[in-house]
């Protein structure tokens, strides 16, 4: 049987207190409602559908893909309203699955759970029994344990205290559910709920299946302190999936790893470690302490610590740092060295390549084997446009010496200590000076 699936991301949360929408805000570096998708992904559904409203250009665009088909619900009428949009979207699928944008702890696990219980149904929720319902709507069962319907918390005039609630994932049978949607009434509210096709089931004889939310699972994040709550849960699956996959993590608690980052077996992190977007480290590598990766790949055998790798690819068996800066596209050859302070950005670096305390290399290429020493600045801009500086295979670039780009220092040639380099410097060649002049011998000097 065919699956759809529907993933409501339509609401503003008001409760956020935020100008981004609400199922944009990230967990573990992930707008919240991609964790969703990314749990129905793993269901091979026939179709994935968002439902968006509040900003909805804005969200489309954060979380578009090649699979993901949107359909806009252009007034916030409620859920019901929201899921009958879809119907069209879904043709020729046999059961619909209807996923909250901001349950981003949702796992497949459960859903697949979901699907086995709504076998043969007209419908299947998830429901947990809390202390206290709050806000969520109450599930009401008759004399044999039958769900009767889901009461929405604006309508229960009952007691307080314990009750089952309702988590707001549903599988349907397609063909059930686009026929009742239309009999949804309009709540006092001006909104058309979902949950009151758990009370057409029950009259049409066909009481709704239930499964219990995993307690890891069930929170709905509607502001910031269930945000930060959802982090730390996700943040835990994280770190420990990529520990029983091989991966050496001396204190998860001051870890920190995105869900888009990727880590090859007998890597080694370091307390204080901060692993963004879609950063990939390769086998053996050690990385940390206090290292923050964003974006980068590092490659197998180095070792990064106290430094910062931005939007950059380090290559095999590099030693950066401690307190190295690496960022905006710079490439570093494999075997290559960056020591204290050393900053790269937008350059490319040869084998090699040793590259000293207090250095600045800003719009370079350095070939193999360059020595770098302490001090040395690439003057890459000059006011109004960035200008590259070339530096030649095996070349020795001596302590503070600055090079005024555009300039090219040859293949093997040699800059004094303190030099100011203004013009290309041939091949073997050896400057000096401020500005800096190629030396002489001195006469009778052999």
């Amino acid at each position: 049987m065919s699956l759809g699936v529907v993933v409501l991301a339509a609401g503003q949360g008001t409760r956020m207190k935020s100008a981004l929408p609400k199922p944009l805000h990230p967990v573990c570096g992930v707008p919240m409602a991609r964790h969703v998708i990314n749990a129905a992904r793993e269901l091979s559904p026939e179709r994935i559908v968002v439902v968006i409203g509040h900003q909805a250009e804005r969200v489309q665009q954060a979380l578009a893909a090649p699979d993901l088909a949107f359909v806009e619900q252009t007034e916030l009428l409620g859920t019901g309203d929201a899921v009958r949009r879809c119907e069209q979207a879904l043709a020729g699928c046999d059961r619909v699955l209807v996923l909250n944008g901001d349950e981003p702890l949702v796992t497949a696990n459960t859903l697949r759970r979901l699907l086995e219980a709504g076998e043969g149904r007209a419908m299947a929720f998830v429901t947990q029994h809390v202390p206290d319902a709050g806000a969520l709507g109450r599930v009401v069962r008759d004399e044999q344990g039958n769900v009767r319907g889901i009461v929405q918390a604006a309508e229960y005039d009952g007691p307080d205290g314990a009750a089952e609630i309702n988590w707001g994932e549903y599988v349907f049978d397609a063909a059930w559910l686009w026929e009742n949607l239309p009999r949804v009434p309009l709540s006092p509210k001006g909104e058309y709920y979902l949950t009151a096709l758990a009370g057409f089931a029950y009259e049409q004889g066909k009481p709704a299946a239930t499964i219990p939310a995993a307690d890891d699972e069930a929170l709905g994040v509607d502001d910031r302190v269930k945000l930060a709550k959802a982090e730390q849960v996700m943040r835990w699956r994280i770190l420990e999936r990529h520990m029983r996959e091989g991966v050496t993590i001396i204190d998860p608690a001051s870890t920190y790893i995105d869900a888009g980052v990727q880590i090859a077996q007998d890597v080694t992190i370091y307390p204080n470690c901060y692993l963004q977007g879609e950063t990939r480290i390769e086998t053996n590598c050690v990385i940390g302490p206090a290292t923050t990766l964003r974006n980068s790949v590092v490659g197998e055998g180095s070792t990064v610590r106290q430094s910062v790798i931005e939007e950059s690819t380090i290559g095999r068996d590099v030693q950066v740092g401690p307190f190295a800066h690496v960022r905006g596209g710079a490439v570093i050859g494999d075997e290559c060295y960056l020591g204290n302070y050393a900053e790269v950005k937008n350059s490319n670096l040869g084998r090699g390549v040793k590259m000293h305390h207090f250095s600045y290399l800003g719009d370079a290429d350095v070939g193999e084997g360059a020595n770098i020493a302490a001090g040395t600045i690439t003057c890459n801009f000059d006011g109004v446009n960035k200008h590259r500086t070339v530096i030649g295979a095996g070349a020795f670039i001596g302590c503070d010496t600055m090079l005024v780009a555009p300039v090219r220092v040859g293949d093997g040639a040699l800059t004094g200590a303190g030099s100011v380099v203004t013009k290309d410097v041939e091949d073997g060649a050896k400057v000096a000076g401020v500005p800096a002049r190629p030396l002489r011998r001195a006469a009778g000097s052999e």
